[in-house]
C-alpha cells in the first residue's frame, strides 16, 4: 500500500514540475472518471449478490422473555423484536435471533392455512434458514409466538 502511495505521489510532483497545467487537469479528470466507475461497478455486484427482503415485524406489548442463568444477564437496552426476518429469492426465510429468548413458535400461513410450523428453542444468538415449498406465490403472514404471549408477525408477498 506504501508503494503505491508513493509511486502516485511521486508521479503527482513529476507531473507539475514538467508537465502543463492542462495536462495535470486531464489527469485528475481521468482519474476520477475511473474511481467513479470503480465505485459503481461493485455498488452494481453488491446489489446482484444481495437478493434478500426485509420483512417488517410487528409486536404485540409482552416482551419476549430472555432466560435467566449463567451468563443470561439481562440487556440494559430492551430489544422490541430481538430478532429480524428476511424473505430470499430462493424462497426461504432467514430468520436471525440476536439473543436467547428461549423457545418460540414459527407459523407461516397463507390465506388461514398452514404452510409451516416448527417450534424452536432458541438460546443462543442465531441465524436459522427456514424453506419454504418452491412454487408458492401470493401473501403470507410470519408468526413467532414466544413464552408467556409474546407475539411478532410480518407479512410478506412472494410473486
Amino acid at each position: 500500500m506504501f508503494c503505491v502511495i508513493h509511486c502516485i505521489l511521486r508521479y503527482f510532483y513529476a507531473v507539475k514540475s514538467n508537465m502543463g497545467t492542462m495536462k495535470m487537469k486531464i489527469f485528475f479528470c481521468l482519474l476520477s472518471l475511473y474511481g467513479f466507475l470503480s465505485m459503481n461497478t461493485i455498488a452494481a455486484v453488491f446489489n446482484i449478490l444481495v437478493v434478500n427482503t426485509e420483512i417488517v415485524l410487528s409486536v404485540n406489548d409482552r416482551p419476549f422473555i430472555k432466560p435467566q442463568g449463567a451468563g443470561q444477564e439481562p440487556r440494559s437496552i430492551p430489544m422490541d423484536v430481538p430478532f429480524s426476518a428476511f424473505l430470499n429469492d430462493d424462497y426461504s426465510i432467514d430468520l436471525e435471533f440476536y439473543q436467547s429468548i428461549g423457545e418460540i413458535e414459527i407459523v407461516i400461513s397463507q390465506n388461514g392455512d398452514v404452510v409451516y410450523s416448527s417450534t424452536e428453542n432458541i438460546d443462543s444468538p442465531i441465524l436459522r434458514k427456514v424453506q419454504l415449498q418452491k412454487g408458492l406465490v401470493g401473501d403470507f403472514l410470519l408468526e413467532i409466538k414466544g413464552l408467556d404471549g409474546a407475539y411478532a408477525f410480518g407479512r410478506f408477498t412472494i410473486h
